[in-house]
């Protein structure tokens, strides 16, 4: 239960200022968890700050440095930042005099390269929903299309049936922070697309403007819905044991960068492709294959064949 401090009327202000700022509804509740995370963690303290005009530098740091002995470091870097963003805006509304992380710098992040599902596992999910019925030749479109350009699962999920176009052949889609992009996808996924949409017009939901329907005419696919299937049909074939983790969606962003990466796509086209704003994003999906790349760069290069 919620206890009486100032600042929790001044949360409830500032959700409604983000979404004045259009800020996502996912946003929006991060940062607000992760406020309310530092604040129930304040009401602990033997002398709890009544006010947030109370809250020291120290407290703060006090906290991130209990999170990187709790959590993942990675997990403490993000709370930081939310925590940013609601003192920048109690000193926007002069809550505040100053901001108490003015001095303070984000927990590092060690670099931890994820492994990438190779292209032959894929193949294998492919293969498990190769049917002419409605729920492999949607499983085969969404498979076809996480691996192709990487779509992050909310992205993939919330399509509806106008986003295609196959024209350009491309995806409309709403990444973070509700900004629009073109994800572009190749011959056999705009194939893997149609023969879906062919089998979706027979279904009772046929005229519902979301893309994925679920099965037995239960309406639309949910963004769980999708990661239970992946989930189902990596655990079928065994792939959870083989590559330590469930098939989730995610792997899909990771094998489209390595495989753009390889086929010499710019950091500025990747940043476009996967919605990414920082060159540091390009490094870190594409890090854990850049020993591959490097080697076949190397062969065929050949530059020790220069000598005789």
């Amino acid at each position: 239960m919620e206890t009486d401090h100032r600042w929790y009327p001044l949360l409830r202000e500032w959700r409604r200022g983000l979404k004045a700022d259009n800020k996502s509804s996912r946003t929006i509740g991060n940062y607000d968890e992760s406020a309310r995370l530092f604040a129930a963690w304040l009401d602990e303290l033997p002398e709890p700050p009544d006010e947030p005009a109370h809250i020291t530098t120290t407290m703060i740091r006090e906290w991130i440095g209990h999170l990187l002995d709790t959590r993942a470091p990675s997990t403490a870097n993000t709370r930081y930042r939310h925590l940013q963003q609601w003192f920048k805006w109690l000193v926007i509304e002069q809550e505040i005099d100053n901001h108490p992380m003015a001095t303070m710098k984000p927990p590092e992040i060690p670099p931890t390269p994820v492994p990438v599902v190779k292209d032959d596992v894929w193949e294998r999910l492919l293969d498990s929903c190769k049917g002419r019925d409605f729920i492999s030749r949607r499983d085969h479109a969404i498979i076809r299309l996480l691996a192709d350009s990487g779509p992050r699962l909310s992205e993939v999920a919330f399509l509806n049936v106008d986003d295609l176009d196959f024209d350009l052949d491309v995806a409309q889609v709403i990444g973070k922070g509700n900004k629009p992009r073109a994800v572009p996808f190749g011959a056999k996924t705009g194939q893997a697309l149609s023969r879906y949409l062919r089998v979706r017009a027979n279904d009772r939901w046929a005229d519902h403007q979301r893309l994925w329907l679920s099965e037995k005419g239960k309406g639309p696919l949910t963004p769980n819905g999708i990661k239970l299937m992946l989930r189902r049909r990596g655990k079928a074939l065994g792939i959870d044991v083989e590559i330590g983790r469930n098939v989730h969606a995610h792997l899909g962003r990771h094998a489209a960068a390595h495989a753009y990466k390889k086929a010499g796509a710019s950091k500025e086209d990747m940043k476009r492709i996967f919605g990414w704003t920082t060159d540091a994003m390009v490094e870190h999906y594409a890090e854990s294959e850049a020993d591959e790349r490097a080697i076949e760069t190397a062969r065929r290069l050949r530059v020790g064949d220069r000598l005789r």
